[in-house]
C-alpha cells in the first residue's frame, strides 16, 4: 500500500513532532526514497490530491539555499525516513508547521 494524503497530512508531522520533542534543538530531516532510486530531501508537502502530491525539496542539503517543487504519484515513494541532525551540521530541515492544501477532487 502506498503512502497516501493522510500519511503526509497527519502521520508524518505527528512523528516528526514526537521525534523532535526529545531533542528540541535538533533539525528534523525527512527523506522521500523513490522507486526510481532518487531521494528527495523534503522541506514540506505543498499539495495533497487523491492520486498525487507536490512537495518542496532542497536541491542541496548542505546550503539549503535552493528548493524545487516535485509533483509525484503516491506510489512512487517506497520509503520515508526521519532523522535528527545537529544544528551545526544542518541549518534547515522539514517544516512541520506547513499545512499542505488538498483539493475537492484533485
Amino acid at each position: 500500500m502506498a503512502f497516501d494524503a493522510s500519511f503526509y497530512r497527519e502521520v508524518l508531522p505527528d512523528r516528526v513532532t514526537k521525534e523532535c520533542h526529545g531533542q528540541p534543538d535538533a533539525v528534523p530531516v525527512v527523506n522521500l526514497h523513490l522507486a526510481t532510486g532518487r531521494t528527495l530531501d523534503l522541506c514540506h508537502a505543498v499539495h495533497l490530491a487523491d492520486t498525487w502530491f507536490a512537495v518542496q525539496h532542497f536541491r542541496d542539503a548542505k546550503t539549503c539555499a535552493d528548493m524545487d517543487v516535485a509533483f509525484l504519484p503516491y506510489e512512487l515513494v517506497s520509503m520515508v525516513t526521519v532523522s535528527l541532525h545537529h544544528p551545526t551540521s544542518r541549518r534547515m530541515g522539514f517544516s512541520v508547521g506547513e499545512r499542505p492544501g488538498s483539493p475537492e477532487g484533485g
